[in-house]
């Protein structure tokens, strides 16, 4: 059975790992993981608990103009931009530092942008890109933040847009800003609630809570990092031949706490070496930047001294208590071979493009209609005795795809 020669083969453990790996399995050759692969702990410390004084920590050790270059999410023609520009240019024309010209677009739009969801004519719900907010004078928070951030880039202030919660002024919820650099500081601007608050005085703006920056704050160690969902995040590793990479543990003199690309990591990239740092590689809830930005990973491997996160055979689970969850598969991965759970529950593994063969652990006891979901080369499932399997179990997976009831996990013919 030549299809198991590839997809196979990696699956190997070692006495570092082995509360995290079938003890019973073969040894391959070149495959085992030791401490030595996984980035050692520096001492570095985690950026602070506080939401706000934490991403001003990270963003005061950003290269301001590499930051900034960041043009973010918003919608905005050529045509459009530098109508905006022109209207700047003619506002701002006799201020003498950028501070001045930051003060003249934001007093600009808290004197005219109104709040609203939707058009006073009944027309609709407000579109928050730059040009329908600078015409229409409607916006909500993302509006706001967005014009400010193309008027002050139009004169090449640096600014980015920020989104988080807002605790305060009456109200809780979603909410986006600014964060501005002029004369050698960084503001806190929040032009929706007219505050402006310089970036040290953390008490001043505690109502904000920054999840995410729409920028990449600076490239080090091969990788390029940003501040996303609270997390200390590796957003993109730059071009590399390697087969390997090891997630850096700290940079700038912070933990590095997440891996959740938004950028398509190199194609060369097989396996990724997480250090006991990482925390989270994106949030369920979310798509999973390794699903669309990982497409040739085969093997995540996770350091046993992690408290959060463990690795079995190239996938990732997440600890919960004494429990194992299975969080990511590898998109590149060919073979899953599970860990012992006692049901596979609805949308376990979905969406694997690349998986061939998953081989179910004695142990488990039902498979949930819907577990495996959308996983077109799924061939084979070996499925020990006794384990219920519902009808709909494996849903849209390969035409030819057969189910094989026995204990194959130890057998080196299935292995090897």
């Amino acid at each position: 059975m030549t299809l198991f020669a590839a997809a196979l083969s990696f699956t190997a453990c070692n006495d570092d790992d082995s509360q995290f790996q079938n003890p019973e399995a073969p040894q391959v050759p070149g495959f085992e993981i030791s401490r030595a692969d996984f980035p050692e702990d520096d001492g570095s410390p985690k950026a602070d608990d506080n939401l706000a004084k934490r991403a001003a920590q990270l963003l005061l050790k950003a290269d301001v103009k590499f930051c900034t270059d960041t043009v973010g999410r918003m919608d905005i023609t050529d045509e459009q931009f530098a109508e905006i520009k022109a209207f700047t240019d003619n506002l701002v024309a006799g201020c003498k530092s950028d501070k001045e010209r930051y003060q003249a677009c934001f007093n600009w739009i808290t004197s005219n942008i109104k709040y609203g969801t939707v058009y006073e004519d009944g027309s609709g719900y407000v579109d928050n890109n730059p040009y329908p907010v600078f015409t229409t004078k409607f916006a909500v928070c993302q509006g706001y933040s967005n014009l400010l951030f193309t008027m002050l880039r139009s004169q090449g202030v640096p600014v980015l847009v920020t989104n988080g919660y807002l605790n305060g002024y009456g109200a809780s919820g979603g909410h986006a800003w600014n964060y501005v650099y002029c004369d050698n500081m960084w503001w806190v601007s929040d032009p929706t609630n007219s505050g402006s608050f310089g970036i040290r005085a953390w008490s001043s703006y505690s109502h904000l809570y920054p999840y995410s920056f729409d920028a990449i704050l600076y490239a080090e160690q091969g990788c390029k990092f940003n501040y996303a969902w609270c997390h200390h995040n590796v957003c993109a590793i730059e071009d590399t031949n390697a087969s390997e990479f090891v997630i850096p543990f700290s940079v700038k003199g912070y933990q590095v706490t997440s891996f959740n690309p938004s950028f398509m990591l190199p194609a060369s990239i097989k396996d990724i070496y997480l250090g006991k740092n990482i925390e989270t590689l994106g949030e369920e809830s979310e798509i999973i930047g390794l699903k669309l930005y990982a497409p040739n990973v085969e093997n995540i491997h996770v350091d046993p001294a992690n408290p959060n996160l463990a690795s079995y055979l190239g996938a990732v689970y997440r600890k919960n208590g004494s429990e194992l969850q299975l969080y990511v598969i590898p998109a590149g991965m060919k073979c899953l071979e599970m860990m012992p759970t006692e049901t596979i529950y609805k949308n376990m593994v979905c969406y694997q493009d690349n998986l061939e063969v998953v081989i179910i652990a004695p142990g488990t006891k039902k498979i949930e209609n819907w577990a495996f979901e959308q996983c077109p080369n799924l061939k084979i499932a070996y499925v020990p005795e006794g384990v219920e399997i519902a009808n709909k179990a494996f849903a849209d997976v390969h035409p030819d795809f057969q189910i094989v009831r026995g204990d194959f996990t130890n057998i080196p013919q299935v292995r090897e």
